[in-house]
């Protein structure tokens, strides 16, 4: 039933909430006609909605007085079309109507064509004249779906308000019986929920997506317009439903269709720049200069953004406007890990395509069918821009090197955290059938190979726009307090590095004159000597103090970071999480190789059920957790981006759980100073351990709220410099 008039005028003069606001009190699963699902759930998401997706098995325009309320607020806030994939079965009113030329359609449409919306009650009482304006509006477009002997027949609704997604899926057909009579079951799905909404979500709108590009080879999608012309739209009677026998007829009728089957008043997939984001203004002005910059360049070159100020964002602004200018355009985005696909694909749903994650279609064939298909759309104009994700690993392939070669259309490689390209691979067969190339990264050069960073410029183009870290502390990124801990090494860690040493000092001559790169038997030792500080016992009863003196309370939030050489530092750190009752997980490689488990870790952690992520390598770069606001460092290198790229991880801005600052936990640990300063000839190996610790700890410092006050890391930088000198380090 439509609700009583003084109800929905209500709902209708109401301010539009947000979708997460209109529906968050909705039941989870509602059985109709007993369950208010057309009050609790469609009206508001109507109201709150940007945009509205449906795939229905039945469509019936008197359906429309059932949602009246909610699709006249929808009508007047959102100039977004309702798109419709439904089956080419109608009722005889609906028949009647769509099968009117142009000019009959916008004569039935008459008596509302001079509003500029129609009210809810012009919807309730005149179903199909509100149903001819929309269509004469292009406020709703509506695509047939046609199977092989068999019928169409999902049920789900699509909700977007920007920002939050919900979907509304079961048995109920877009009919007035469907809505108000029939005995059926909707599931309602909201990506706030938790993990299985989200996926529930994904995969209903990638069906859409793909249905409504013509991207499904085993389902014919045909306009309006060209339905009704070739008689592939058929009449039923709504107590007489057809069936699969007259699925066969209608299929060939589809296929007699010449290609492309698009009209140029159907809407398009393609790059949009929502509407929500300011780029050229405000804490976020360096986004628009960075687009110019690359546009500047001739489309070519590096952009050496710090973490957390928008790599991603930007470039997908670079990717639309670039679309503008060629119409046709393929992008591939290549990035390291499998966290940072996942972030890059739900970043570029919010420029209104949905990207094809090529990581989880399965082998080199599957990934050669979602190429050709994405081709197809391209070609026959179905689509302005598809945007394919893949890892480096498969990016420099030759199979994937000349599928996308096969592409006809302008070409842009987007390449995250791309000074990992600078590897053997990618020097000694790049890609180099991309006719646009960008590339991003905290810190593009790659340090102690100039080779691999030479390779990145001539590749890409020089770095044609920088943000520092520097720069967006206190714009985009938060501020930080840094805390300096020295360990000390035990007797036994003491003459197990005495020991190393004497054995490294067999080969001095080797490491002065830098003929080391040829003896695996020396970087060995090295390795194993540098391990004993990484690994230092000292360092775990340093962080049990500090989570005992932190407190249950404020272990929130909070990231520690283990070293990736050696699998006991990690065990050790969750053991003694474990014996504090500290809810906890890890998420190493071994986590991320599953796309669902990372899901619910990560989704764990960011509500808060989680407190602590005890990690290695795998958050170095590029994955967006800003809920992080306190982090213990157990584990730093010499490589000074993997300690750029952890501070970066740390200040990203989070509102939503109050966050004002960071809270930075290093330890530091080198030989003791009465070593260090009474050795005669410190190896080159040493000299570089103790440099890049002051250097670190600098870096740090010097950014930092605390850095000049009492006790503050100004004090453990002095400490450092006095130990580089009283050892003669330069």
């Amino acid at each position: 039933m439509v609700l009583e008039t003084d109800v929905r005028s209500k709902i209708i003069s109401a301010p539009s909430p947000t979708l997460k606001a209109a529906i968050s009190n909705a039941q989870p699963l509602y059985f109709l006609p007993k369950d208010p699902v057309i009050q609790e759930v469609l009206i508001p998401a109507l109201c709150a909605s940007r945009s509205v997706n449906l795939m229905m098995g039945y469509f019936s325009s008197g359906s429309f007085a059932e949602i009246a309320p909610g699709l006249a607020t929808f009508l007047r806030n959102s100039n977004a079309p309702m798109r419709m994939v439904v089956s080419p079965f109608l009722t005889e009113d609906d028949f009647e109507a769509l099968t009117k030329s142009d000019e009959d359609l916008r004569n039935l449409a008459e008596r509302i064509l001079s509003e500029d919306v129609p009210d809810q009650d012009v919807i309730v009482h005149h179903t199909l004249e509100c149903f001819a304006w929309l269509i004469t509006q292009e406020r709703l477009v509506i695509k047939m779906a046609v199977l092989r002997e068999a019928l169409f027949h999902p049920k789900v609704w699509l909700f977007e308000d920007g920002e939050n997604r919900a979907a509304l899926h079961g048995s109920t057909n877009f009919t007035k019986k469907g809505l108000s009579k029939n005995r059926e079951q909707l599931t309602l799905s909201r990506d706030w929920k938790g993990d299985e909404a989200v996926f529930h979500i994904d995969r209903l709108r990638q069906e859409f997506n793909t249905l409504w590009s013509g991207g499904d080879e085993n389902c014919t999608v045909v306009p309006l317009p060209d339905a009704v012309e070739r008689k592939i739209v058929t009449r039923y009677k709504t107590n007489e439903m057809p069936d699969e026998s007259v699925v066969a007829a209608i299929w060939q009728k589809a296929h007699e269709l010449p290609p492309p089957f698009i009209t140029d008043t159907v809407h398009k997939d393609e790059l949009r720049i929502p509407d929500y984001l300011i780029y050229e203004t405000g804490d976020f002005a360096h986004q628009g200069q960075a687009v110019r910059a690359w546009a500047e360049s001739g489309r070519g070159g590096i952009l050496e953004m710090a973490t957390g100020a928008g790599k991603t964002i930007t470039s997908m602004i670079c990717a639309t406007q670039l679309q503008d200018e060629v119409d046709s355009l393929l992008v591939v985005v290549s990035a390291p890990y499998r966290p940072l696909i996942e972030q890059w694909c739900g970043e570029i749903r919010e420029f209104g395509v949905y990207p094809i994650n090529l990581t989880t279609v399965g082998g080199p064939e599957k990934r050669d069918r979602e190429i050709k298909q994405a081709s197809r759309r391209l070609r026959t104009g179905t689509s302005r821009a598809e945007v394919l994700v893949t890892s480096n690993d498969t990016l420099c392939t030759e199979r994937f090197v000349n599928s996308i070669a096969s592409v006809q259309a302008a070409k842009l490689l987007i390449a995250d955290e791309c000074h990992n390209l600078g590897a053997e691979s990618f020097i000694s067969n790049p890609p180099d059938v991309f006719d646009f190339r960008l590339g991003l990264s905290a810190t593009p050069l790659r340090q102690y190979d100039e080779e691999g960073t030479a390779a990145l410029i001539a590749y890409f183009g020089d770095v044609c726009f920088s943000f520092t870290l520097e720069q967006a502390i206190g714009k985009c990124l938060t501020e930080y307090d840094y805390h300096v801990h020295f360990v000390e090494l035990t007797d036994d860690e003491m003459e197990e590095w005495k020991e190393l040493t004497a054995q490294i000092a067999a080969h001095a001559w080797k490491l002065h004159s830098n003929q080391n790169d040829d003896d695996p038997h020396l970087e060995h030792l090295l390795r194993l000597r540098r391990l004993v500080l990484e690994t230092a016992s000292g360092k775990l009863d340093t962080l049990a103090d500090l989570l005992d003196t932190e407190g249950p309370r404020t272990l929130r939030f909070a990231l520690i970071y283990a070293t990736d050489k050696k699998p006991e530092q990690l065990e050790q750190v969750n053991r003694l999480l474990q014996n504090r009752g500290v809810l906890f997980r890890q998420l190493t490689y071994e986590e991320t190789k599953s796309q669902e488990k990372t899901r619910k870790i990560l989704s764990s952690f960011q509500n808060g059920q989680l407190r602590i992520l005890t990690a290695k390598r795998v958050l170095d770069e590029g994955v967006n957790i800003p809920q992080i606001k306190l982090a213990f460092l157990l584990a730093s290198t010499t490589v000074r981006r993997q300690w750029v790229q952890r501070r970066g991880r740390l200040l990203r801005r989070c509102r939503e759980i109050g966050k004002t600052h960071a809270v930075i936990h290093d330890f530091v640990v080198l030989p003791s100073r009465t070593y260090l300063s009474t050795m005669e000839n410190l190896d080159q190996d040493t000299r570089k351990l103790v440099r890049s610790e002051l250097e670190r700890v600098w870096e740090f410092a010097r950014l930092s709220r605390n850095g000049p006050l009492k006790g503050g890391p100004y004090e453990a930088v002095q400490y450092l410099q006095e130990l580089a000198n009283e050892s003669g380090i330069d």
